[in-house]
């Protein structure tokens, strides 16, 4: 039963993920907006995973999806600090 739980949080945090990537994508070039709720979808998922991690310790952590889902927030991170930074020198 905790296993299944893990798992129902965890694709909850790779659904959030794919729609932060979305309003990067959606976002380049010019909406300042979209990147804003990107970023906030990309705090929430963090806090998301934090409590997956504090609730289910090392099985969490050790879990292939949990990795997943930091590697891409990471990644996602990036993009969206990539996108300001362009939007930025276009202003």
């Amino acid at each position: 039963m905790a296993h299944d739980n893990l798992h129902s949080k965890l694709q909850q945090a790779s659904q959030l993920i794919d729609e932060a990537k979305d309003n990067v994508r959606l976002a380049q070039g010019s909406d300042l907006g979209l990147l804003q709720q990107a970023e906030q979808q990309l705090q929430q998922v963090e806090q998301h995973l934090q409590d997956v991690k504090n609730e289910s310790g090392s099985e969490a952590t050790n879990n292939p999806q949990f990795q997943q889902a930091y590697e891409q927030l990471h990644d996602t991170r990036q993009q969206v600090q990539e996108a300001q930074q362009n939007n930025n020198e276009v202003l």
